[in-house]
């Protein structure tokens, strides 16, 4: 049978738009190049720093089955949902059209995103210097650099301490006294060169995120690449190197009988799934009709399994080291980076190799990470300055992102967990605030009907169900967080944490207080909880046709089979226009192909009842 391109009627299913539009796009391009690229994009936006490690259980009880549960529930919702909305709508402006107390909830995930940049900045300078510094031919923290008093033993000296089965505490090697010295000491030239790099990669941003968008999806599509590589080659060389530690490392890693706690996963699943920040920004790369949900289905597919694979190899690292080495307690991922991870690779042949591995891995992840949010915080404020350039925001984002991120360096790195408490805190507050308006004042009814209208499909109940629940289920995971700062001891940490949520909350309240004292000027406080008349497509003739768009006309469809040539068919009627649509909106394509001979004629309701009882008659 032939396609066709019938004009589509106000009426008319968007299944007929969706038909055409795949048309012009190619049904490869229409089905995979755009998911493909979503996986490119979401992988780019998962690979925060502290996402290096998660199921390892060095750093974090993190269970598999846990992050799993909490990603195919709450991740994987809000995702497609924050998704949707940016492919419907095609705007990234607050989406002040959808619900004017977004706009509040819209510049608190602004302030958090930009936080989450700066908290970034640092750890991609020190991978950077710990990367030019593996270079050596000893490295420095294979080696002691401290006083005579001080007990320190070096690499060399582990292994040798080992071959007489005697262990060595990790308080008193060389990797641990090279992290107090790097990071703990306000040393003067080790500042300077730390400021120097810091200044070296916020230029280095500042690059990428200025060149064009068709460039910036290239170098995310081939970061991802060289990182899942080198991920599985890394995996491959150790099984060589190791015997049975891999097994075990397994067996330790999807162990569910494992303690752990829920909120770590949380934490996990919203660092990478931008719940509380803002969500994922396509360039305008996607097209309008890519199923969003399928697409984020294989994006937790290929992020758990990454994520697992790395975690594999840090868990085999660290149990070859723990035969020589006591580590008593759990330390930070930074400490895991870079004083561990180090230290672990110098009881494997091409320890260098692993050591490229690490650091290169940090650095490309965390540069194309902060390259992305960089490039959406521009998008967001070009929306509200139109009049600005965007690489001028670009740059002016840079040089702030280089001013605030100074002062962390002096800060000693243990202090560094209080402004990702914070973030803990309120993520979880501004998604759950965020779906509420969408699914409650909205209306969840309203949103599957956008996503039908756009995509052809009606969402299962398994969406519809994890949409209803989503927002109380955040808003349990900020009272979580709340009762756990509670009952922390009072440290600085815990007030900076509380000082962080009231900064954000007090925020968000004085933006949504002003928008709504415009309403109350107007008289017109309904108006703050509708969505306004310009939300929806960009194309003003796609939102009259959402606005006349009908399920029940949509499913009025022929149930008969026609005879083409002694061959049987599925009807391929459109289907039945209500009266009350005018002439204009009723009238159906003039292409003269075979399949227009069967398309449904404006009928009457009850002419069209009786049609749709009896058979059609065969085609001669």
């Amino acid at each position: 049978m032939l396609r066709t391109s019938a004009v589509i009627d106000m009426g008319s299913s968007s299944i007929t738009l969706l038909a055409s539009r795949k048309e012009t796009l190619g049904d490869g391009v229409f089905r995979w190049e755009c998911i493909k690229l979503y996986i490119y994009l979401s992988i780019t936006y998962a690979s925060s720093a502290y996402n290096f490690d998660v199921f390892s259980k060095v750093c974090e009880n993190v269970r598999v089955i846990d992050f799993i549960i909490i990603e195919s529930t709450i991740g994987i919702s809000y995702m497609c949902m924050d998704s949707f909305i940016k492919q419907y709508t095609k705007r990234f402006d607050c989406i002040k059209y959808m619900n004017p107390l977004l706009r509040g909830i819209s510049y608190g995930r602004f302030l958090q995103t930009s936080k989450f940049v700066v908290l970034h900045a640092t750890y991609l300078a020190d991978s950077l210097r710990f990367l030019v510094l593996s270079f050596r031919e000893v490295p420095p923290w294979s080696t002691c650099q401290t006083d005579n008093d001080t007990l320190c033993i070096a690499a060399k000296d582990i292994m040798v301490r080992c071959n007489h089965n005697m262990s060595t505490k990790f308080v008193e090697t060389s990797a641990y006294f090279n992290y107090l010295d790097s990071f703990m000491s306000i040393d003067r030239s080790t500042l300077t060169s730390r400021f120097f790099i810091l200044g070296l990669v916020w230029m280095l941003v500042f690059f990428f995120a200025s060149v064009t968008e068709e460039t910036i999806v290239k170098i995310f599509k081939l970061t991802f690449m060289c990182r899942a590589m080198s991920t599985l080659l890394t995996l491959l060389f150790i099984f060589i190197s190791t015997e049975n530690v891999a097994t075990e490392a397994f067996s330790q890693i999807v162990d569910i009988a494992a303690p752990s706690d829920i909120m770590l996963s949380v934490k996990h699943v919203a660092y990478a799934y931008g719940i509380g920040f803002l969500g994922i920004y396509d360039f305008g790369a996607l097209s309008t009709y890519t199923m969003i949900d399928t697409a984020s289905v294989f994006f937790v597919a290929v992020f758990t399994f990454l994520s697992f694979l790395r975690s594999w190899i840090v868990k085999i690292l660290y149990i070859t080291m723990t035969k020589c080495v006591e580590i008593e307690d759990q330390y930070s991922t930074h400490v895991l980076v870079y004083a561990i991870l180090p230290l672990t690779t110098e009881f494997l042949y091409a320890h260098k190799l692993y050591v490229f591995y690490f650091y290169g891995n940090v650095f490309l992840s965390t540069l194309t990470f902060m390259t992305y949010l960089i490039a959406i915080l521009a998008k967001f404020l070009s929306y509200e300055f139109r009049s600005v350039k965007q690489v001028y925001i670009v740059g002016l984002l840079c040089c702030l992102g280089l001013a605030l991120s100074l002062p962390l360096l002096a800060i000693v790195t243990s202090l560094h967990r209080s402004f990702t408490l914070g973030i803990d805190l309120v993520d979880t507050y501004l998604g759950g605030a965020y779906v509420a308006i969408v699914m409650w004042l909205y209306g969840l009814k309203k949103f599957c009907t956008d996503i039908q209208f756009l995509l052809g499909f009606r969402p299962t109940r398994f969406w519809t169900i994890s949409w209803a629940l989503l927002p109380a289920a955040l808003f349990c995971c900020t009272a979580r967080n709340v009762y756990n700062l509670v009952q922390m001891k009072a440290s600085i940490t815990k007030y900076m944490a509380i000082a962080w949520g009231a900064i954000t909350f007090a925020f968000v309240a004085t933006i949504n207080i002003k928008t709504m004292a415009g309403f109350l000027m107007r008289n017109n406080l309904a108006g703050m909880f509708k969505s306004h008349k310009n939300y929806g497509p960009p194309d003003a003739e796609d939102r009259k046709r959402r606005l006349y768009y009908s399920e029940f006309t949509r499913q009025r469809k022929c149930r008969h089979n026609c005879m083409v040539i002694d061959e049987w068919f599925k009807c391929n009627h459109q289907e039945y226009i209500p009266e009350t649509t005018s002439s204009n909106e009723m009238s159906s394509s003039s292409d003269p192909s075979l399949m227009n001979v069967y398309e449904a004629k404006p009928t009457s309701r009850l002419r069209s009842a009786a049609a749709s009882n009896t058979p059609a008659p065969a085609s001669t």
